[in-house]
Formats: C-alpha cells, sequence, structure tokens
C-alpha cells in the first residue's frame, strides 16, 4: 500500500504546481458547466497482477457518478510452484479464485479546476455500493493412476488434487479458468471507495484520466483463497484506473 501512496505524491504536486503557477498570471475564464461524460476503464491494483479488472463510468452534471468494475482479487502470499511439468506451471496450494463485481454510486468534487483553453483537472471521489463476490474453485491438471495400473490424466479442483483423491497423483499444471464455472458461488458483500482523479482533455470531447485510490470490501462470510491460511472477511486494495471515454 506504500507504493500507492508515493504515487499520489508524485502525481499530485506537480499538478498542484502548475495550478498555483497559473493562478500567478492572468488566465482566460474557466469552463462554466460540469459536463457529463462516459468512459472505459483498465486495472491494475495491488491484489492483482499487471492487469487487475475493467470499469465503467458514468458521470452527470451535478458531480455524481456511477462506476461498474470487475476485478480480480488474490491473496498476497500466492507464488508459482516452483516445480514445473512439461514447462507447465501452477499456484501453490491455490483452492479458489475471488472475482469482485462492484456496482457503486458516488460523488466528485473540483480540487483543481480545467482552463478554458484546456489542460488537466483534478478531481476527489468517494463511492460506495454493494460487492458481489465470484468464488470459483483453482483447477489444475494432475496426472494419476488408476485401481488397474493405468496411468491417466484429468483436471480437477485444487482441494481434491490436495487431499489424497487420486492414487500416485502429481500436479501436472494450472487447468482452465473456465472449468467449474457451474460450482462458482456468489458471496454478497459491500465496499467503499475512496479515490483522485487525474483528467486530460483531449480533441472533438474525447479525454484520457488517470483514477488513483483505495478500496476496502467486506464480505458476508469468509473467503478462502489459499490453503491453509485463515479465511477473510475484509479485503484491502489500492488501485489504478486508466479511463478512455468522452464528455458531453
Amino acid at each position: 500500500m506504500r507504493r500507492f501512496f508515493f504515487l499520489w505524491v508524485i502525481l499530485g504536486v506537480p499538478f498542484l504546481m502548475m495550478g498555483q503557477r497559473k493562478s500567478a498570471t492572468p488566465q482566460k475564464k474557466e469552463t462554466q458547466a460540469q459536463s457529463s461524460s462516459w468512459g472505459f476503464g483498465v486495472n491494475t491494483n495491488t491484489n492483482s497482477g499487471i492487469l487487475g479488472g475493467f470499469s465503467f463510468l458514468k458521470t452527470f452534471k451535478n458531480r455524481s457518478f456511477v462506476n461498474f468494475d470487475l476485478t480480480n482479487t488474490k491473496d498476497y502470499r500466492e507464488f508459482d510452484s516452483p516445480f514445473s511439468y512439461n514447462g507447465k506451471t501452477y499456484v501453490e496450494g491455490k483452492l479458489n479464485y475471488l472475482l469482485n463485481f462492484r456496482p457503486e454510486y458516488g460523488r466528485q468534487w473540483g480540487l483543481l479546476k480545467q482552463s478554458s483553453d484546456g489542460g488537466t483537472s483534478l478531481n476527489g471521489r468517494i463511492a460506495t455500493g454493494p460487492t458481489i463476490g465470484i468464488q470459483k474453485p483453482y483447477f489444475v491438471d494432475i496426472v494419476y493412476t488408476d485401481a488397474g495400473g493405468k496411468t491417466l490424466t484429468t483436471s480437477v479442483p485444487m482441494a481434491r488434487a490436495l487431499d489424497n483423491s487420486y492414487n500416485k497423483s502429481i500436479i501436472s499444471g494450472e487447468g482452465s479458468f473456465f472449468s467449474g464455472l457451474s460450482e462458482a458461488k456468489f458471496i454478497p458483500g459491500w465496499h467503499l471507495k475512496t479515490a483522485l482523479e487525474f483528467k486530460f482533455e483531449t480533441l472533438k470531447q474525447n479525454y484520457l484520466s488517470l483514477e488513483t485510490g483505495f478500496i476496502v470490501d467486506y464480505f458476508s462470510q469468509p473467503v478462502e483463497i489459499l490453503n491453509q491460511t485463515t479465511p477473510r472477511s475484509v479485503y484491502t486494495t489500492g488501485y489504478v484506473t486508466f479511463f478512455f471515454g468522452k464528455s458531453k
């Protein structure tokens, strides 16, 4: 989480200094009204890899907004097995995927306004809404020996690969992400998000923006991701989302 604090400082200070320099000289008249906009985003966060998920954002003229996130949550202790079979690998002891779908409603406040000739604006945001956790078994491919001594291969949940359900079994690699979709279960929860948005207007009312902040998710029951670790109901996330959209 510390690296996201420094990211806020590194990104925020230059824009604040730029705003101070502009205020010392005559400016053109600032934009008169807050416009509505929509955008699609790509997310990275502290509980995922480089690609953490996707977002859709719709802002309104009264400075309220709705947002829809779909992100992947990993346990910070996850690591790939040092043993590989034919070049394939898997996450050691991973029992479940945890996917989060977050519809939310929020408000934003202008911290640094954009001048009429373009530039950068800075907004503060706070939002809340339900979190729908999707817990899906993590599948692995195994090689095992049946009762007749024949060597076979199959794909099973990691939990079954670890409990000696199969005779002389060896995990040979990660299974398909789509395996076990019928076994997925929904875990309801709630979340709170705080963020800063750096918005850059481009041609023809298109815009690029960077949103960085923190999310706290609380689930109605503990979620188990890794074997031999304590399941948790609360997950905290630092994130960065890059939005591409259009203002109206």
